[in-house]
């Protein structure tokens, strides 16, 4: 069966990362901590709702991204740490959550600077492996799981500059700012601010081993960022943090038995906004909520809605070329960095850098448009600010 049809016939292909399981919360904070936040959706008090279950020295000096595997209760945390391709002073951390509010370090080894994003993926006899993007290592690694203490990389691609850059200030080197499946669950995307490159990467699925693939060249100055693949699995979008757009490509895989069978095709880009305008700002994040044609993406600096930002709800079904700009709505904070979806979903949970916060904020999980703020509390320093947040699994 090809794979994208064995996509569409079954959504257990979407994973844990993105999509809530309960109502546990965990934060990773450049401040060198993980936090413990619990949500009680039975109180009506914002103020009171999201409240601190645990405090956690761990995942180095930068905390820069969770990703959590719900089959071993397993949180993996990577450290933003370094500033060179050449620096070795990023680590990857595992922490047992067996105790949902109390996790635990299990194990830490050392990576490539600059961690920003990972993805678990599966290969092999029911193997797992992690991909990092190492934003200022300018390179991608695999880990095998599960992580020890001893644990090296299986695999490092070190990217450089192939030619002149839009943006010499931003686009000094080669920046991976994320790693993300595709829908077959065959390959790994990485979306490259510094090289205007998405970058595609073939599994092997019989040792979780990668091959580099021709990258796909995005629009000069465009500086990808982030990216999520429609439900159906055949178009994908990607946010721009220089050009302040979002981008729609139609996604196909050839039949030819390649390694490298997906392609690119690029659609249509845009302004997340109504208006076609936004005031000078960065998108970030993107996601998209399980069986639903609604996307969000984050956008920080607006002040659209001050002191907060601003999170743009737009529609891929009312467009026969891609999506549709619905409204703009409140982050409930400054700088929103990450937005997290719960598994029903019925709440968003917006992470908000600068304003060092968590926003959980209503949603109807029938039109897709975000309501009234259900929780909001400052966690940790915000001189350092938060970097993600994602929900647990009780």
């Amino acid at each position: 069966m090809h794979p994208l049809k064995a996509f569409i016939l079954s959504s257990s292909l979407l994973t844990g990362s993105v999509l809530a399981r309960g109502r546990t919360l965990y934060v990773s904070h450049y401040d060198g901590h993980i936090y413990t936040l619990k949500f009680d959706p039975k109180n009506p008090d914002p103020n009171t709702s999201l409240t601190l279950s645990n405090t956690l020295q761990a995942c180095g000096s930068m905390p820069s991204w969770l990703e959590l595997d719900t089959y071993t209760n397993t949180l993996y945390c990577v450290d933003e740490s370094g500033t060179s391709q050449t620096s070795g002073n990023g680590s990857l951390t595992a922490l047992d959550i067996t105790a949902p509010k109390k996790p635990r370090v299990v194990s830490e080894t050392e990576t490539l600077a600059g961690g920003v994003a990972s993805v678990i993926y599966d290969a092999g006899d029911d193997e797992k492996f992690i991909a990092i993007a190492h934003y200022e290592g300018s390179s991608l690694s695999t880990f095998p799981l599960p992580l020890t203490n001893d644990s090296s990389a299986l695999q490092t691609f070190l990217f450089t500059l192939t030619g002149p850059v839009t943006d010499p200030s931003r686009q000094d080197a080669p920046h991976p700012h994320e790693v993300f499946l595709d829908p077959t669950n065959s390959f790994i995307l990485s979306p490259d601010l510094g090289a205007d490159l998405i970058r595609i990467f073939a599994i092997n699925p019989s040792d979780g081993t990668l091959t580099e693939c021709d990258a796909y060249k995005t629009t000069p100055g465009n500086g990808p960022r982030h990216g999520a693949f429609s439900n159906q699995g055949d178009t994908l979008y990607i946010t721009n943090e220089l050009a302040n757009t979002v981008s729609t490509y139609t996604v196909s895989y050839n039949d030819n038995n390649t390694p490298c069978a997906l392609s690119l095709d690029l659609q249509q880009e845009i302004v997340p906004s109504p208006s076609g305008t936004l005031p000078a700002s960065f998108v970030a994040e993107i996601r998209i909520p399980r069986h639903s044609t609604e996307v969000y993406i984050t956008v920080r600096g607006d002040q659209s809605f001050a002191p907060n930002d601003t999170i743009a709800f737009l529609d891929e079904s009312s467009s026969a070329t891609g999506l549709t700009p619905k409204n703009l709505t409140s982050s409930f904070g400054a700088y929103p960095r990450t937005l997290v979806i719960s598994e029903d979903g019925c709440l968003v949970a917006v992470g908000n850098q600068k304003s060092s916060s968590v926003a959980i904020v209503e949603r109807d999980a029938e039109t897709g448009e975000l309501g009234a703020l259900l929780g909001n509390l400052e966690v940790g320093s915000v001189e350092a600010g938060l970097s993600s947040v994602i929900w647990g699994s009780d």
